[in-house]
């Protein structure tokens, strides 16, 4: 039986739209969905935050997610429009210009500082 290229061709396309249905869309994302359920607008005092998380939105989730860590280990999602947070947030990133160092958007600068506090 000679080789055919038809059979190569027919192959190699089952091959491909089988890997590609077998991957997850979101490609190799640890999660493909929020994390907050629900937010809290309750006031949290910063001396309590073991660390601070903020998840801009993307693939995982449309709204920005702001995930705090208490120093007993219960995690709360806050609402990101609370006023309180966001004085919060502030005055963690003033205090890094005032340093001396550049203000980062990436929630790493901030749990630093959160660290060296304690």
């Amino acid at each position: 039986m000679p080789f055919k290229p038809h059979y190569l061709l027919v192959v190699l396309t089952v091959y491909c739209f089988a890997a590609l249905h077998a991957l997850p869309m979101g490609g190799f994302a640890p999660r493909l969905t929020c994390r907050c359920i629900r937010t809290s607008s309750a006031f949290i005092s910063p001396a309590r935050f073991h660390r601070l998380e903020i998840l801009p939105p993307g693939a995982h989730c449309r709204h920005i997610e702001i995930i705090v860590t208490k120093k007993d280990n219960t995690i709360v999602c806050v609402n990101p429009k609370a006023r309180w947070i966001k004085k919060v947030i502030a005055q963690l990133q003033s205090n890094k210009r005032s340093a001396g160092v550049p203000i980062s958007t990436t929630t790493d600068s901030i749990n630093t500082k959160l660290e060296q506090r304690q």
